[in-house]
């Protein structure tokens, strides 16, 4: 099992670093008018047509990278999640559902695309059902993960990032939905409930690493195993 940490954590880091590069690449693009990261949804960088959307003018012309992107983190995503719970003594089902739900919603996301076109067209539903999914499933993973790591002292310090990350980026989405009329800079807050799933990504491949580079102190082995393994060695 432990072979398979290097692995998770190498799909962990990749998956996000493709993602960030694509809405990099994909917002440079754009000239007129130009992209906001406060006020721009993520989404709106996917959209294949040019227009208003929800008071939005979209123009993407590199819409194609970005939907790749989104596909990409997807992909990545559920592989890493899945080879994640292989190398955990509990939560397995837990964490391979929950990362291959996330990982639907990627692809949903990047295959049907927020815009009038897709309102016109009836698909507008499927893009917003893969954010959901996306979103919810990616932070609830952090926060669950969080509670479940933080037992044990071996695992409590991305345990507490995993809490941090998944409550705010639950909370941003909460803000998200309330807020959609009130004005506010809707990009930006789309963006804490998002963000919060790279940095996690970041973190877990960070901590996988290190279990790789310490093998007698496996940071992200399951709490019960490493519990009963201290009081086998005692």
């Amino acid at each position: 099992m432990t072979k398979l940490r290097p692995l998770a954590a190498a799909a962990f880091l990749l998956g996000p670093m493709i993602y960030l590069a694509a809405e990099a690449i994909t917002a440079a693009a754009w000239k007129s008018p130009d992209y906001s990261y406060a006020d721009n949804w993520i989404s709106d960088l996917g959209s294949a047509t040019a227009g208003v959307f929800q008071g939005r003018e979209l123009d993407s012309p590199l819409h194609v990278v970005m939907n790749s992107g989104f596909v990409v983190q997807g992909l990545l995503f559920g592989i890493a999640t899945v080879l994640l719970s292989r190398t955990m003594s509990g939560r397995r089902t837990f964490i391979a559902v929950t990362g291959i739900v996330t990982m639907i919603g990627y692809i949903l996301v990047g295959t049907f695309h927020g815009s009038l076109q897709a309102q016109q067209n009836g698909t507008l539903p499927l893009h917003f059902t893969g954010a959901t999914l996306a979103i919810f499933g990616g932070n609830v993973l952090a926060l669950v993960l969080g509670i479940h790591w933080r037992k044990s002292s071996r695992t409590r310090l991305i345990g507490l990032v995993s809490i941090v990350v998944g409550a705010i980026g639950l909370v941003s989405v909460i803000a998200l939905f309330l807020t959609f009329d009130a004005g506010l800079p809707s990009g930006a807050i789309e963006r804490g409930s998002v963000y919060t799933i790279v940095i996690w990504q970041f973190a877990v491949a960070i901590a996988l690493l290190r279990d790789r580079a310490d093998s007698h102190a496996p940071r992200v082995a399951a709490t019960g195993a490493s519990t009963n393994t201290a009081s086998t060695s005692n």
